[in-house]
């Protein structure tokens, strides 16, 4: 079925079609649409993808139905599907509990390669203790903002204070700089600044995933909706795969679905499909 078929004649399943239809991201679904869904490796940011965002990281919550679509979604997918996010992986298991899934933690420095094998660490640089210092320094300074220290990384929030957000990037830029040496870089997602390694992304994580089974020899697909994705964007299509994003059209996305909400929608819709149906 075409992206609009205003046609009124069915066989019964229009409506489930049509629904099928709206839940695809909007843009170019392009090869992906003539794809098995035993042919692909599926990648999944969190918050704002799977997840609506909240005012505060520990606000967060999984929509009824989630855990459950997941679950039935590694299963179809026989075991190739990860969670790709800046949350640290224990984070991910809080919110999607029971469930446990393969991911990818902190911008790719924690790895779970599988839903059953430990959390493990890569070689991201050290934050010193005075830079975690001064930015737990800079969030106090400004009513309404967070900071989040999630070990192999450092989080500033502001959602609640956009106000200030040129002041505190240009604190966090002043207090970097002090360590221009020590590997890491300031990054801007979204109401977030986050100091983390510089050796670490979730194209890396990618990468890992897709140099082993069950996912090595599938077509990887990416599905993100900040910045902080581009890089698995990249990472997704250089291997011939897909990569789309979720509100806006990201550089290097295919597509963008229009909110979290249709993601899951499309995801569950991919759980439910008979083996061996093309995706759509």
């Amino acid at each position: 079925m075409s992206m609009h078929d205003e046609s009124g004649a069915g066989d019964g399943h229009d409506d489930e079609d049509c629904a099928h239809e709206r839940n695809r991201p909007r843009g170019e679904f392009g090869s992906i649409a003539r794809l098995k869904r035993e042919e692909i490796a599926l990648f999944v940011d969190a918050d704002g993808t799977l997840l609506d965002i909240a005012m505060r990281p520990d606000e967060t919550v999984a929509p009824s139905g989630l855990v459950e679509t997941l679950d039935a979604l590694w299963r179809a997918l026989e075991g190739a599907l990860a969670i790709v996010s800046g949350r640290r992986i224990e984070n991910l298991d809080r919110i999607f509990a029971p469930l446990r899934l393969p991911a990818s933690g902190v911008h790719g420095a924690q790895m779970r390669t599988r839903r059953d094998a430990p959390i493990l660490v890569g070689d991201t640089a050290i934050i010193p203790a005075d830079l975690i210092r001064s930015a737990r320094e800079t969030a106090d300074r400004f009513p309404g903002a967070l900071m989040e220290d999630k070990g192999e990384a450092i989080a500033i929030h502001w959602r609640a204070c956009p106000q200030f957000e040129e002041e505190i990037h240009a604190r966090l830029l002043r207090g970097l700089a002090r360590h221009a040496a020590a590997g890491l870089s300031l990054m801007r997602g979204h109401c977030v600044f986050e100091i983390k390694s510089s050796r670490t992304s979730k194209g890396d994580a990618l990468r890992a995933f897709m140099a082993q089974a069950p996912f090595a020899q599938r077509q990887p697909v990416f599905i993100g909706d900040d910045v902080t994705d581009v890089a698995g964007f990249a990472a997704a299509k250089l291997l011939g795969g897909h990569a789309y994003s979720v509100s806006a059209t990201l550089p290097g996305a295919d597509a963008a679905f229009g909110a979290p909400q249709d993601v899951r929608e499309w995801l569950r819709s991919l759980a439910d499909a008979p083996c061996g149906s093309a995706l759509r």
